[in-house]
């Protein structure tokens, strides 16, 4: 997919259809690494760029397993809730 393809997609809102977020760092990624830089400043942005891109992705992740570890725990307490509200009827 070319950059002009990925541009005419982000500005007509067709990105935003059921993609996830690794998804879309994965295109930015992949755009980033398709640009030519001419200049010793524009491939220092570039690397810029991909480095936040790769943070963000770390911290994606992270929070990814946190929310996991989260619904879990939610899963938990409600079934003691039943369990305690089941045994306080009896």
């Amino acid at each position: 997919m070319s950059f002009n393809d990925l541009t005419r997609k982000f500005l007509m809102g067709e990105w935003k259809q059921n993609v996830s977020i690794m998804s879309r760092a994965r295109a930015i990624k992949e755009a980033l690494e398709s640009l030519k830089p001419r200049t010793i400043k524009e491939r220092q942005r570039i690397e810029l760029a991909l480095e936040n891109l790769s943070h963000l992705r770390r911290s994606h992740r992270k929070l990814e397993e946190q929310n996991r570890v989260l619904v879990q725990e939610n899963q938990q307490l409600n079934e003691k809730l039943t369990l305690l509200e089941e045994n306080k009827e009896e």
